[in-house]
């Protein structure tokens, strides 16, 4: 080997190297961590009135938003008028508004049977709910699996608290955010999709 042929093969090693390493942005990304035990609060029971499992309907649709019950999200509603309600939640600053139908009602001396749908514009996003869904989606995807030494999971950086508007029937709407899951040799790139009652993460 000659010695001005020694210079162009460490180019070359460095570029394949380069190469096969992370494609995510470490200045836009955060380290997604192991997740947190999730919080071992409960649900309120549903009151006995009609206004009121409405509003425990409506409230079980934030709560499912920001990742389970928590004393900090707030309810305020406006009047039942015997078929809907609207209601705004609040979190962290931040505040969407959740509206209820209710149809085909049937009071009964038990269990009063009502049907109802539930629809929201935009969502609450919950930072550290994103990342302990897609913590928990790689694992899903290895069976249970944990990640391997050399796997790297970063999502995009947003705020503690955000807000997302929502598809028209709640369907999955992407968010623009995109979370990586880096294996050691590639970049897995996933798309953050969200309705009001679930999130996912897809190529």
């Amino acid at each position: 080997m000659t010695r001005r042929a020694a210079p162009v093969l460490a180019v070359t090693s460095l570029a394949l190297l380069s190469a096969c390493g992370p494609r995510y942005d470490e200045a836009t990304t955060e380290l997604v961590p192991s997740p947190a035990p999730t919080s071992a609060a409960n649900r309120e029971d549903s009151p006995r009135d009609l206004a009121g499992k409405v509003q425990h309907d409506i409230k079980g649709r934030a709560e499912t938003m920001i990742g389970g019950p928590n004393p900090g999200l707030t309810l305020q509603c406006g009047e039942f008028s015997g078929s809907s309600l609207s209601c705004s939640a609040r979190f962290k600053d931040q505040t969407v508004q959740i509206d209820a139908r209710v149809y085909d009602y049937s009071p009964g001396s038990f269990m009063d049977r009502y049907k109802q749908d539930i629809t929201a514009k935009a969502r609450f996003l919950v930072r550290d709910e994103v990342h302990r869904e897609f913590h928990e989606s790689i694992m899903a995807f290895q069976n249970g699996d944990p990640l391997d030494a050399e796997d790297v999971l970063r999502c995009d950086k947003i705020p503690e608290v955000t807000t997302v508007r929502l598809g028209v029937d709640d369907e999955l709407v992407d968010t623009g955010i995109r979370c990586y899951h880096y294996g050691g040799t590639l970049t897995k790139t996933k798309h953050l999709k969200v309705s009001s009652t679930s999130m996912g993460f897809y190529d």
